[in-house]
């Protein structure tokens, strides 16, 4: 017969299917329960004992050799009734290798290094045997995959065989998924070997599970049962699920074990105990303080995975997307386990080395290490690293990123309910208002589609500030989110920098405009205005090295911001300097640092915008890029010295006459902000010339560049952004209360709009709020910037206190403050990973109380606590079930439009599956009558888009396609585009109006 690979496989042995599964169980049950007692003598003979003693269970020396008895059988059974020798015999070879090694560990210690290099090689060996994991990315690829993967299966198992049977039973359950999983794709060696090695297991327990138990397993029984495991799910995994999914059906089949490694790295990595060190902190152990016996326990978790492994065979025959979730899911319950069993794990009585590690305390007062740690740190990472990804944009990518977002947030709020303070409870319910309100909005909105996606990134948004919130807690932990975030923009930074000195650097412009790689030129900007703000908390540290390197950075942001050339961040970079200025402590260090700065930027300006002048006016060169870095980087070493030696200087002085300095620094430190405004009031006349000239070229929409030197365009007021706010204000004012629904401002826009831009929001998040949610929208905006502006008088009566608290809050409110400005007057809002780094800072100033205070008090303080942690689950729940239902839509959606051409029958299936989930999505009965088109069904495609039509009414361009149905079907399957194309029709264009008063006379005046 043919494998799925077409690969012609060939049988040594003439038997049935059944015969062989039958041979498997049979004869390895029967030779694994004879050969176990005989295995006891030989030990005993031996004195081959696993003593006991320290953190081991048993009160008597137990026989090893168990492992010996289960691979005799196995073999034995596996050599009549597999068949081929051609992949038997490479898998008899690394489990006796494994035997062997394992045997030898358990009667003297073998380096794990050795251990771990033989595991590999045998992994790689059976990779290039073909026997290993086949992904697709080369032999190479393929070989140090399956090395790594026979590593950690092998010690999977190996950790696992910590309790009476708990290594046998989950063996035992693992080859029973992986025999049916292989019984329906066909593949008979692997069922068979699956067979022989359940059977092994099977006659074997009964020893291994009595009470107490006569024999072990021994390292030389658990690797190599490891090693078989991991051989024969690889296998069986590549056949279920093509390409790098299979991986995913692999780490299923070993679920639980995978989950109680992960649990022991977790925990003794918080108690500061090597990860080789043995214990009573598995899985297991914990288990069984809740279920008593070791038979419970081995009963349970095998329940447990044969429950996963059932998941994975009906997974494995519906679709990818069921994969996906059903790890997301796994990945969700495990972690909450992680969570929930560590927090409820005592340190283990007489063990001195956990009780020392227990107690190893920062400075700042909580352990070194912590899960929340690193919990912030990768959200920090992946907001800062954003940009390298295009902020996150595509709803591909965070639609499930923000799923699992809530899925996360949501189970750490029942771990460890937060007590929300007001600041904090403010800023969560604003973003979650916005969210539910744009939900709700679905039953007013003329298309209930872009409604939907608006809510489900609201509440991606609110999910993450939650969690972020939650992962804080009280404990000071803001600093590690903040440098997380900061780390990220940095790397960030320096790649922008290292590719303008290639040789093309032309591509990450856009007439003159740092546009990559985020992708966006105002985007851009935003995120490495915040980054200076990072920076520049640093550069306030008392430590001079620190400050210096800070100061640097705080120019290299700032030059980088520069070749945005977006008005929209020097706006908002100058509102946030005048509100640190005035509301954080340090405002004489504060004044310096940025005076050094500016005199840096001042230095390396003119350089830096002369690539906005050559390229804006067609003349992009290379060699302004490379001296524009080149300018950046000597202002930025430049500064950051200058300002380490002064920092340094003022230490020394300090020390020496603290009085006379301060009053000499403040005196200096008026002065420097004194200056700039007196010369502002002395050039009066000739600034309000020019901003009367400015204000006529915003609203006479002159372009961007009217009324500026070629030089730059940052003091030009022209565009089109009046044109995209009075459209707004109109929509409002025809709609105040709720507005026009979330995601519909593209509606009036294309009916009343003075440009040819074409765009899908006002470039404003206030008014958008204003026209799409009416005054309830900006009501609960309102809540989130006042939970916003609280933050930040909290924060500054911390940072009165201590030099760290003063870094946060200046990092966290130039950050936040700095978006909140930019989104005024552009789209920063719907770019996920900016609004991240936003969100980030926010959370810092907005962190919760003590809830750990809440618990031991009164009823009357835990109840409020309760009920808003009640609240913000329902709010994930809420979100939740929307950002599932956008992704199984998104992914049928891409499946339906995929197999259009080659397969019009699934198209159609896959598109009414999205219609079942979301009965207004029009790409749906597009994609569908597309298909319909493709059978010469014109009238069916007639009725789809008639039902379209239904669905949105006022989008009456629909019409438009049935005009060409009744003559030319097959045109239908670019009905997408034409529905594109006619949106964007100017409602003016001559056939159009006849189109809206007779849609059926109207038809071949208006064309396309």
């Amino acid at each position: 017969c043919r494998e799925p690979d077409n690969h012609l496989r060939f049988e040594t042995v003439d038997l049935s299917t059944g015969a062989r599964i039958a041979i498997g169980v049979g004869l390895a049950t029967a030779l694994a329960y004879a050969a176990t007692p005989l295995a006891v003598q030989a030990a005993r003979r031996l004195a081959f004992f696993d003593l006991p003693g320290g953190y081991k269970e048993h009160s008597k020396p137990t026989p090893y050799l168990g492992g010996a008895a289960v691979m005799f059988a196995f073999s034995l059974a596996l050599l009549i009734g597999a068949g081929t020798l051609q992949r038997t015999l490479p898998l008899l070879g690394g489990v006796t290798v494994l035997l062997v090694l394992g045997t030898i560990d358990d009667r003297v210690p073998v380096h794990p290094g050795w251990r771990v290099l033989t595991e590999f090689t045998l992994g790689a060996l059976i990779s290039a045997d073909g026997l290993g994991w086949r992904l697709g990315a080369g032999g190479v690829i393929d070989a140090v995959i399956t090395g790594v993967w026979m590593v950690a299966v092998v010690n999977a198992f190996n950790l696992f065989d910590n309790m009476d049977g708990a290594a046998g039973t989950m063996v035992l359950v693992v080859t029973a998924g992986v025999c049916v999983l292989t019984l329906v794709d066909g593949e008979i060696w692997v069922a068979a070997s699956s067979a022989a090695l359940f059977g092994a297991c099977l006659g074997f327990l009964p020893y291994n599970l009595s009470s107490p138990a006569s024999i072990f397993l021994g390292d030389g029984g658990s690797m190599s049962l490891g090693f078989a495991v991991a051989m024969l799910v690889a296998n069986a995994a590549r056949y279920a699920e093509g390409s790098w999914l299979s991986l995913l059906v692999g780490f299923l089949l070993v679920g639980i074990p995978a989950l109680d490694t992960a649990l022991v790295i977790v925990s003794r990595r918080r108690r500061g105990i090597g990860l080789l060190t043995g214990g009573r902190d598995h899985l297991t152990h914990r288990m069984r303080v809740r279920l008593r016996t070791p038979g419970r326990v081995a009963l349970v978790l095998g329940g447990a995975q044969a429950l996963v492994s059932a998941l994975v065979i009906v997974g494995s025959r519906e679709s990818s997307s069921a994969l996906v979730y059903i790890v997301l899911g796994f990945m969700v319950f495990g972690a909450a386990a992680i969570v929930a069993l560590e927090d409820a794990f005592p340190a283990e009585e007489g063990s001195t080395a956990t009780v020392a590690a227990a107690t190893v305390i920062a400075p700042s007062g909580r352990t070194r290490t912590s899960l929340p740690d690193v919990g912030l740190a990768v959200i920090g990472l992946g907001a800062g690293l954003s940009p390298l990804f295009s902020a996150y944009f595509d709803p591909g990518v965070w639609v499930p990123i923000g799923l699992v977002l809530v899925v996360v947030a949501a189970m750490a709020a029942v771990a460890r309910p937060p007590r929300f303070t007001l600041p904090a409870g403010l800023a969560f319910a604003g973003l979650a208002g916005l969210g539910l309100l744009s939900l709700l909005s679905t039953s007013w909105a003329d298309v209930a589609e872009p409604a939907n996606v608006d809510a489900n990134l609201w509440l991606s948004y609110a999910a993450l500030l939650l969690l972020t919130m939650v992962l804080l807690g009280a404990g000071g932990r803001a600093r590690t989110l903040l440098i997380a975030v900061g780390v990220g923009i940095a790397i960030v930074g320096i790649t922008v920098l290292v590719k303008l000195l290639g040789s093309h650097p032309s591509n990450l412009f856009i007439d003159g405009r740092l546009n990559s790689p985020l992708g966006y030129i105002n985007g851009e900007g935003c995120v490495f205005a915040m980054g200076a703000w990072l920076a520049l908390a640093l550069a306030e540290r008392r430590e001079s090295v620190l400050a210096g390197v800070g100061a640097a950075l705080t120019v290299a942001m700032a030059g980088l911001a520069l070749l945005s050339q977006s008005r929209g961040t020097v706006v908002a970079v100058f509102v946030s300097i005048i509100l640190v200025l005035a509301v954080a402590p340090g405002f004489r260090r504060r004044v310096f640092a940025l005076v050094f700065i500016a005199a840096g930027l001042a230095a390396a300006g003119s350089t830096v915008v002369h690539v906005y002048s050559v390229g804006n006016a067609g003349h992009f060169s290379a060699v302004a890029s490379h001296h524009a870095v080149v300018a950046i980087v000597v202002a930025a070493v430049c500064v950051g010295a200058a300002w380490g030696v002064a920092v340094a200087a003022a230490n020394w002085a300090m020390r020496r006459d603290a009085a006379r300095l301060s009053k000499v620094a403040t005196t200096i430190a008026v002065i420097l902000v004194a200056a700039p405004c007196v010369a502002g009031v002395v050039r009066f006349s000739s600034l309000e010339s020019k901003v009367s000239d400015q204000w006529h070229a915003f609203v006479q929409l002159n372009g961007s560049g009217s009324g500026s030197s070629a030089q730059s365009r940052l003091l030009s007021g022209g565009g089109d952004r009046y044109d995209y706010w009075r459209i707004a204000w109109h929509s409002f004012t025809e709609h105040p209360l709720a507005g026009v629904g979330a995601g519909n401002y593209i509606e009036p826009y294309y009916l009343h709009r003075q440009t040819d831009q074409s765009i899908d929001n006002p470039h404003s998040l206030e008014m958008q709020v204003l026209s799409e949610l009416g005054v309830l929208g900006v009501g609960v905006l309102i809540v989130f910037i006042a939970g916003l502006a609280l933050g930040i008088r909290r924060a500054r009566s911390a940072a009165k206190g201590t030099a760290a608290a003063r870094g946060v809050m200046v990092a966290g409110t130039g950050t936040a403050v700095t978006w909140l400005v930019a989104t005024s007057g552009d789209w920063m809002h719907l770019l996920p990973g900016v609004a991240a780094i936003a969100l980030c800072g926010v959370a810092a100033l907005c962190p919760p109380g003590d809830a750990t205070r809440a618990r031991l008090a009164d009823a009357s303080r835990r109840l409020p606590m309760l009920v808003a942690a009640a609240g913000a689950i329902f709010v994930l729940a809420v979100g939740g079930a929307s950002l599932l239902r956008a992704e199984l839509v998104q992914r049928y959606l891409s499946d339906a439009r995929g197999a259009l051409n080659a397969d019009p029958t699934q198209a159609i299936s896959d598109a009414n599956r999205v219609l079942n989930l979301d009965a207004a999505d029009l790409d749906a009965y597009y994609v569908k009558a597309a298909g319909q088109a493709h059978f010469d069904r014109a009238a069916a495609s007639r009725t789809t888009l008639l039902a379209a039509a239904h669905e949105s009414p006022r989008y009456f361009v629909t019409w438009i396609l049935l005009g060409d149905l009744e003559t030319r079907a097959g045109r239908i399957n670019t009905a997408r585009s034409y529905y594109r194309r006619a949106l964007r029709l100017d409602p003016r264009e001559p056939g159009l109006p006849a189109l809206v008063a007779h849609p059926a006379s109207g038809l071949r005046g208006a064309g396309r």
